[in-house]
């Protein structure tokens, strides 16, 4: 019997066990000691995420307070601990250089969850209506700082915006003296189209007597209008085009009128509105669908401008009174034409030391004349404001050449404003500045039989007498009368100004600015705003048809029972008949009638462009009570494109051009530098929203 050996594995066994709790100790360590090293660094981005958030929290924190009032950026809150530290405003709470800053828990009475605080700059608030605010967050000893510019908002967040889309109630062409929805002596006869001002006049889509009666001169987008950016209409819009012919809206444009919605204005493959939209998003009284692009046409809340134009009398600047002729040079100066600014003050408030807006005691009238002798060249007041106020000696009439008179007041040859000819308002040729129906003068004469001959009479003096012309029915608008502060513009424009007017500002050629060709899209550094408490108008003369008749209208004879006769016209030299002795008079009196017809031609000028032409403006535009329109854009021939480059906004609806092809086909494109920044003392929305505008990271502050 052999005997069996039986191999025991124990040992075996406990060997691989002892290795794999080896093993695992090892792993587990490892495990231990990464944690240990990477639980920090986990905490650490955990609290720089966090300190992120923190930081927005006071950003959102500011804008909370400032949504309550605008005022609060105005001064110092000393209640305000996330105010509190060394890089405080000017303040009345005692915070200086040294002073530790203060910190505002995110979420109550937990510091743990993360602090802010915050420093503000509001030196910008009155020039573009920003605060720049440095938010830091804190959470668990990180910080982290953000820089953000806040902001309402303002039109020039578009390229066109109107309140109201009929025409101006004080547009005499649109409300003609006689008319039927006009007063006796011209404009809006309702306070639905605006007679006593905004506050009564009715949106489109309100109804009433507006849309019912069609008491109001509304206004259409005609089939060549091509407008390339962001629109708003607080009012329904009107269009026009037939067939092919249709506005453009590349961008589309949103609407308050509370009918339309996504859907109705939504286009179709071709980017045309969609007929659903017709009476909805824009009027049912359209002969065309617009073209509306991918965005079509968009519900929107109303926004509204502000009525403070008084306000540019308190910015920075150059401030002239009465009407200011400006042309701009493209080496950052301009040249000056006023005569009613001596022994004023030139520089607006605030304005920094040594500002040069020409002398005063130069602005003044050419020895016996009431045109400018001449301009002053001066720099563009950068990054300020440019103001023309009304003259505190009143208001007339302008005379020939008023505003600038040609190479008499060191300008260009054909540079009259107005044109005409003599020193009386009658000699005007423009209609803007003078346009009756009739006028009526007389001539007289008187002659004296002396030593057997019938002579001149030397005892009247003259001889002839003139009266003054005396018109009838004039119906030119009067805010273009001198003395109502008017501001007159064209040219290079090297820098950021605003130019503003108490009245309108008129742009007499292309205005443009140095740091971008004409006709390209805006860039650079330079940028304009026109600011007008009226109208922002495109300067476009034009003269009216007149025929004269003079008749013979009174013969006075000494004596009486005198068998002379007066001649035919008052260029007669003698008179007919027989009779009379030495010392016998006869006094003749001719009255001239001259009647305006019907017949309209442009005024050639210096800056005028043809059928075929373009007249560019690079600016942001905005009228605060009125509208941006053409001069006489229903008369006259075809004067081509006008191209903004910028952006608009303007009360009432302005008319460029009709549709029987007078004045401007519109071609308006957005200035996108408008998303980040503004004219200097742009105005902003009364009724938007503070919100972010740019947002960055700095180095922490704090």
């Amino acid at each position: 019997m052999h005997k069996q050996t039986v191999v025991d594995d124990r040992g075996a066994a406990l060997i691989m066990v002892m290795g794999m709790i080896s093993i695992m100790t090892v792993v587990v360590a490892a495990a231990l000691s990464y944690a240990v090293n990477v639980a920090p660094q986990v905490r650490r981005d955990e609290s720089w995420q966090a300190s992120l958030a923190a930081a927005q929290a006071g950003v959102d924190d500011y804008l909370a307070k400032l949504n309550r009032t605008d005022a609060y950026a105005q001064t110092v809150d000393c209640s305000n601990t996330a105010l509190k530290g060394p890089k405080a405003e000017a303040n009345s709470c005692g915070w200086t250089s040294s002073t530790t800053p203060g910190w505002v828990n995110v979420k109550g009475s937990d510091s743990s969850a993360g602090q802010f605080h915050y420093d503000v700059n509001t030196a910008n608030f009155w020039k573009d209506g920003s605060v720049w605010v440095e938010s830091t967050g804190k959470v668990r000893g990180v910080s982290r700082t953000i820089q953000v510019r806040v902001g309402r908002g303002g039109s020039t967040d578009f390229l066109y915006y109107t309140d109201f889309e009929d025409a101006d109630p004080q547009n005499l062409v649109a409300y003609p003296p006689g008319g039927s929805n006009s007063l006796a002596g011209g404009g809006a006869r309702y306070d639905v189209c605006g007679r006593s001002g905004p506050t009564l006049a009715t949106y489109w889509w309100q109804g009433g007597s507006r849309v019912t009666s069609g008491y109001c001169q509304e206004i259409q987008f005609a089939g060549n209008d091509v407008l390339d950016g962001d629109v708003h209409f607080n009012d329904t819009p009107l269009m026009g085009g037939s067939g092919g012919s249709r506005p453009r809206f590349l961008k589309g444009f949103e609407v308050a009128d509370p009918n339309c919605t996504e859907a109705l204005g939504a286009p179709d493959g071709s980017g045309v509105g969609k007929a659903a939209g017709k009476g909805k998003c824009w009027r049912n009284t359209s002969s065309n669908t617009p073209y509306v692009g991918t965005a079509g046409a968009r519900p929107a809340l109303p926004l509204y401008l502000p009525d403070n134009s008084d306000k540019f009398a308190t910015y920075p600047g150059c401030t002239y009174y009465g009407d200011t002729r400006i042309r701009f040079n493209n080496n950052g100066t301009m040249t000056v034409w006023n005569t009613m600014s001596a022994g004023k003050t030139l520089t607006g408030p605030g304005s920094p030391p040594g500002l040069n807006c020409g002398t005063a005691a130069q602005f003044v009238p050419a020895s016996g004349q009431k045109y400018p002798a001449s301009g002053q060249t001066v720099p563009v007041p950068e990054d300020m404001v440019i103001y023309a106020q009304a003259s505190t000696s009143g208001s007339a009439t302008c005379v020939p050449g008023q505003i600038v008179n040609g190479t008499t007041s060191g300008s260009t040859a054909n540079d009259q404003i107005p044109t005409g000819t003599g020193s009386t308002f009658q000699g005007v040729t423009d209609i803007s500045y003078f346009n009756p129906s009739s006028s009526s003068f007389t001539r007289t004469k008187k002659w004296k039989r002396v030593s057997g001959n019938w002579v001149l009479d030397t005892t009247f003096t003259p001889n002839p007498q003139t009266s003054t012309e005396v018109p009838s029915g004039d119906t030119h608008p009067t805010t273009f009368d001198c003395g109502l502060g008017n501001i007159y513009i064209e040219g290079v424009v090297k820098g950021r100004v605003t130019i503003a007017a108490q009245n309108n500002v008129i742009v007499t050629g292309n205005l443009s600015i140095s740091s971008s060709a004409l006709g390209n899209s805006a860039i650079g550094p330079d940028m304009v705003g026109l600011v007008a408490a009226n109208s922002v108008v495109i300067y476009h003369p034009v003269s009216r048809s007149s025929s004269s008749a003079e008749t013979l209208t009174s013969t006075v004879k000494n004596p009486t029972s005198l068998g002379r006769t007066c001649p035919a016209t008052s260029s007669g030299t003698s008179l007919g008949g027989s009779g009379g002795v030495n010392g016998n008079t006869v006094t003749c009196t001719w009255t001239t009638t001259k009647t305006f017809g019907s017949t309209y031609n442009n005024i050639s000028f210096p800056a005028a462009t043809s059928g075929s032409g373009t007249r560019w403006v690079y600016a942001s535009i905005q009228t605060l009570q009125r509208s941006f329109w053409v001069q006489n854009y229903n008369q006259g021939a075809d004067i081509g494109t006008l191209s903004v480059r910028g952006s608009i906004a303007q009360k009432w609806r302005g008319a460029v051009g009709t549709s029987g092809g007078t004045g401007f086909d519109k071609d308006y494109s957005y200035d996108s530098r408008l998303q980040f920044a503004s004219p200097p003392y742009f105005p902003q929305w009364t009724n938007a929203a503070w919100g972010a505008k740019v947002t960055g990271e700095l180095k922490a502050r704090y």
